[in-house]
Parts: structure tokens; sequence; C-alpha cells
């Protein structure tokens, strides 16, 4: 394994975490929660999938530290973190041709390839 790389996976993970916390909040959570032309459920609910995905970034970023740092079971750390951000990797590259719109409009997809290629670097 290759601690330099997974470093710099944790690094990344940490960055687009604090983005989607950071930027991502004001500018999709804050809106979302207060509009009020969508039915409760579905604001409430995507609302909470935007937590889910705040805590799932940031678990990502601890999985490639954890790997980094040689804890335990290192290699699985690792090839959990690079299946997580392949899977936002997959969704995100996908979802705006599958819902007509671009990725000027949803570019999220793109962020994770670098950490993808970090972590498998860093199984390496």
């Amino acid at each position: 394994m290759t601690p330099l790389a997974l470093f710099a996976a944790a690094a990344l993970s940490t960055l687009w975490a604090l983005v989607h916390l950071f930027i991502g909040g004001p500018e999709v959570a804050g809106p979302l929660r207060k509009a009020r032309d969508l039915p409760e459920v579905a604001r409430d609910t995507a609302y909470f999938c935007w937590h889910l995905v705040s805590v799932t970034l940031v678990l990502m970023a601890g999985l490639f530290l954890a790997a980094a740092l040689g804890t335990r079971g290192a290699e699985g750390l690792a090839m959990a973190g690079t299946a997580l951000a392949a899977g936002f990797a997959a969704l995100g590259l996908a979802l705006p041709h599958l819902i007509g719109t671009d990725y000027r409009r949803l570019p999220q997809g793109w962020l994770f390839v670098p950490v993808i290629a970090l972590g498998l670097w860093g199984l390496t």
C-alpha cells in the first residue's frame, strides 16, 4: 500500500466534505429547507438525504485517513473509501444525462474521479 496516496485521498475527500458542508449548505440545504412549494415529505426527505451525504463524505475521508495511518484492516478501509468514491462518481457522471441536464449544473461526479485514482494508487 502507498500511504502518501491514501493521505492525499483523505485530504481531497476532506476538501469535498468541506465544500459540501460550507458551500452546499447555503446553496442547497438552506434553500431546500425553506422551500414551501415542495410537498413536506419530499422537502424533508431531500434535506435528510443531504445530511446523509454529509456523514458519508466525512466517513470516506476518515476511511482513507485510517488506512493511511496503517490502522488494522487498512486495505479494507482503503477499498471501502475507494468504493464510496466510485459510487459517487458513477452516479454523478450518469445522473445529468438521465435527468436531461449537463455537467455545468451538476459537476459533482467529476470531483470523485481523482479520489478514485488516489485510492487505487494507495492500494498498490
